[in-house]
């Protein structure tokens, strides 16, 4: 009987454990298309005007201001030329910015390893 106690726990602990996962992957998953949607939005109209290996300086077109995209610790954020920033993703362990034609791509590896890739068509000076 305890056999069997023991075996019924195993088994709802393994269970659960790959349910966290998922959940855990799924979640970063939409973070990273909710920034890349952040960059691409038409609230802003981005436009890339220098692009480093840590930071790439946007230029807004709708509010006419300047906003860097970086990588601080372990979270991607953006910030503005003033005080401030906007944490985008967690859990980031590298990021890279690349030009490709008339756009950006961005790859991100999380701390548990998972990667992500996307390109987002902006303006290029």
């Amino acid at each position: 009987m305890i056999n069997l106690f023991v075996c019924v726990l195993a088994i709802w602990t393994i269970i659960t454990m790959t349910n966290f996962m998922v959940r855990t992957f799924s979640s970063q998953t939409t973070d990273f298309y909710a920034a890349i949607n952040l960059l691409e939005s038409d609230h802003f109209d981005f436009k890339v005007l220098r692009l480093r290996n840590d930071d790439v300086l946007l230029y807004s077109l709708a509010t006419k201001k300047r906003y860097h995209m970086q990588k601080y610790q372990d979270m991607l954020r953006f910030t503005g030329d003033n005080l401030g920033h906007v944490p985008t993703l967690t859990n980031v362990r590298e990021v890279h910015w690349q030009r490709s034609g008339r756009g950006l791509i961005t790859s991100v590896v999380f701390k548990n390893g998972e990667k992500h890739q996307a390109y987002s068509r902006l303006a290029v000076k």
